[in-house]
């Protein structure tokens, strides 16, 4: 007879409780709603896609939404949760006078078709070479947390999908079913993971296995007999005979689990591979359908209509996905809009010059015509080891697309990446950013979380495989706002018919008399052209911020410092005096202004002044964080008023972003002296507008650690 099993807990072990399944809640859930709807959907369906069969069928996955009346008899379920009243104590689980627990008796069956199923040794205890040709998916499914044996192409990383099932479940249980394609075994396991706890004066550790026993060294042998295999199917109502892939119960769902939840992140999540014919979803909840529903290419139109989408944005549930947009990429024939080989010798940055000669002008014409522009982006790669390889990332886009709402999405290899966005709605465009599997989506998939909603460039996983990667990530997830500037220039030309609606001057029939053109003059002055000043420094204004950097055009005099004075610019006065720390505080480590750089120390005497010394040849600095709603006030002295201080800084070379602004200026004053600069100092001003605008260049490679 099956039962659950733990091992004793080593008296010189680690006492861990695990906390794994909080990784998969969402803040974004609403009241009394389930909080790892979004995850358990995303875990489940990437997991199948991974172990898909490429026979050209489509991967299909079956979720089962039962009540409390479909499942085993109460003597059965008596018996699966005998062993585990101990642990459930700590989470204030209590049970009647039956041994059954005082909580609904709902239960989740997920199936999935046109996988291979578990392969591999079912009594394997070490790791196995990972190997994609012979994968040991039973021990990598079973026997780990936080560890896992895909490979770069799969969709998961982390080995911590599976803790979706048990996070469901308020009994924290997970019970599963396999059929093999490659030897037609099937064999049923189960899995606990609680607490630390003690049963008759025994310590046990927190992760149990629900088996048919234990060999001599312990290892947990998984349930092969045929009879209690089709008991199993039979109790919980499983439709897998012996068709390979996997079926897994989760006994006691949360309550607040609904098909309709389930639908709209079906929908939300996986809409690619469903319009691509590559998944089918079926699902069975009566608050969806009195029978099930088959989410398939055909059908998903139909099924998203009947969601409300009412949902946060960050989260991408405030509107439908835009499944007749997607379909014409999918189907679109038009010439690619192709950049140039970026990133192979400093950061990776979107401008007009990521083009070749000539082509961005019809790719600008057919966008401001609506038509559906596709640009491949291409991205040099820098792998840990080897040689640099080269990304592809594919870009849809259409400025007022015919179904009228617009967002943009980021899917990577069918999974839409929800906590990406960009301001394209903005301009009414409606974007599609699509990875597809290759170098680039194995760097991107590296540095996404355990719940892949965002390429993060704080993760510590790419460090393993790549160099200088933070800025191509930041590139990746913000492409969008400088192409966009890049496609859709701002007018340069005066539109004088621009207010013509609002003020309208009646043509007069009679001509005009024309004002006479001035004749110049003999003894009219011809003023010579100033010559420009060339300093050892420049000011790039940026999105939200600005760079100072040492110029090539002047070596860096000898013990030359720099005062760079900051404030929000002002109708009247003195912008510097009228700075507050309400503003910004740049002494603040954690506030919102960031500081970067290399090759100088930094001083900060006073919450808007910097004070660079010691500087290298080159030297350059990023100031970022700004209000880029209003305009910023930048001061460079040479010479340096406030007194030296203590309170060094080494300026961080670490993040060096590549922000996606639009337009930018630059004006110096006249110069000007006062009582604030010392005899022979040279101030210079710098007013950078950041309003939507687009800057300068990005470091050299060379540039960042």
């Amino acid at each position: 007879m099956p039962e659950w099993v733990f091992a004793k807990q080593d008296p010189a072990g680690v006492k861990r409780d695990p906390q794994e399944t909080e990784l998969f809640k969402s803040e974004n859930s609403g009241e009394g709603e389930y909080a790892g709807t979004d995850a358990l959907v995303r875990e489940i369906l990437q997991n199948s896609l991974d172990a898909g069969e490429t026979d050209g069928q489509p991967v299909r996955v079956r979720f089962a939404l039962y009540e409390s009346d479909a499942g085993p008899d109460a003597a059965t379920l008596a018996h699966y949760v005998r062993r585990l009243q101990a642990p459930l104590q700590y989470r204030d689980v209590e049970f009647d006078s039956a041994g059954l627990p005082l909580l609904s008796k709902r239960f989740l069956v997920v199936e999935d078709f046109g996988t291979r199923g578990l392969c591999g040794d079912p009594m394997r205890n070490a790791d196995p070479p990972l190997d994609p040709a012979d994968p040991e998916d039973f021990f990598w499914f079973w026997r780990n947390i936080g560890r896992s044996g895909k490979t770069g192409d799969d969709l998961g990383r982390w080995g911590l999908g599976k803790a979706v099932y048990r996070a469901a479940s308020r009994i924290g249980c997970m019970l599963g079913l396999t059929v093999r394609r490659n030897d037609q075994q099937t064999f049923l396991m189960g899995q606990a993971v609680l607490r630390i706890h003690t049963l008759d004066g025994v310590e046990y550790v927190s992760d149990g296995f629900w088996c048919d026993h234990r060999d001599s060294q312990g290892v947990p042998v998984p349930i092969s007999d045929p009879d209690q295999l089709q008991q199993f199917r039979d109790d919980w109502n499983l439709t897998r005979d012996q068709e390979p892939g996997l079926s897994v119960v989760v006994p006691w769902v949360a309550e607040e689990l609904t098909g309709e939840r389930l639908l709209q992140a079906v929908c939300i999540h996986f809409f690619l591979p469903i319009l691509q014919g590559r998944l089918v979803v079926d699902l069975v909840a009566s608050d969806v359908s009195q029978e099930q529903a088959r989410i398939d290419a055909e059908s998903i139109h139909h099924w998203i209509e009947k969601i409300p989408w009412t949902g946060p944005k960050r989260a991408k549930r405030n509107v439908a996905p835009p499944l007749r947009f997607i379909r014409r990429c999918l189907q679109d024939q038009s010439p690619v809009v192709e950049t140039l080989l970026l990133g192979e010798k400093k950061l990776p940055e979107m401008t007009a010059d990521s083009f070749a000669p000539g082509v961005l002008k019809s790719a600008r014409r057919r966008i401001e015509d609506g038509d559906l522009v596709h640009v491949a982006l291409n991205i040099s790669l820098l792998p840990k080891h080897g040689d640099p390889v080269t990304g592809v990332m594919d870009l849809y886009l259409q400025k007022d697309p015919p179904e009228g709402a617009v967002d943009t999405y980021f899917v990577r290899e069918g999974m839409t990446i929800t906590k990406l966005n960009s301001r394209a709605a903005l301009r009414h465009v409606q974007v599609f950013v699509h990875v597809d599997r290759g170098p680039l989506a194995r760097f991107l998939g590296d540095t996404e979380g355990p719940a892949h909603e965002s390429w993060d460039s704080s993760a510590e996983r790419p460090h393993r495989f790549w160099k200088t990667w933070k800025g191509r990530v930041q590139f990746c997830s913000k492409v969008v706002n400088p192409l966009l500037e890049v496609l859709m220039p701002p007018n340069q030309k005066a539109d004088f018919d621009l207010l013509s609606d609002l003020f309208s001057v009646k043509r007069l029939k009679l001509p005009q008399r024309g004002q006479e053109e001035k004749k110049k003059a003999k003894d009219d002055s011809e003023f010579p052209s100033l010559p420009k000043s060339i300093r050892w420094y420049r000011l790039d204004p940026k999105r939200g911020g600005f760079r100072v950097v040492a110029s090539a055009q002047q070596p860096i005099p000898p013990g030359a410092r720099l005062q760079v004075s900051l404030a929000y610019d002002v109708p009247r006065g003195d912008a510097l005096k009228k700075w507050t720390t309400l503003d910004f505080d740049v002494r603040k480590t954690n506030g919102s202004v960031e500081l970067t750089g290399e090759g100088m120390k930094i001083q900060r005497p006073q919450g808007n002044v910097l004070l660079l010394k010691e500087l290298q040849s080159d030297f350059w600095l990023r100031v970022e964080g700004f209000d880029e709603n209003l305009d910023l006030f930048v001061r460079i002295d040479e010479e340096i008023p406030f007194e030296e201080t203590a309170d060094d800084d080494e300026a961080s070379p670490e993040a060096v972003a590549v922000l996606d602004v639009a337009q930018a200026t630059a004006v110096a004053e006249p110069q000007q002296r006062d009582s604030e600069t010392r005899e022979g100092g040279l101030r210079s001003v710098f007013r950078g507008v950041f309003r939507g605008v687009l800057g300068g260049g990005a470091p050299a490679e060379d540039d960042q650690s």
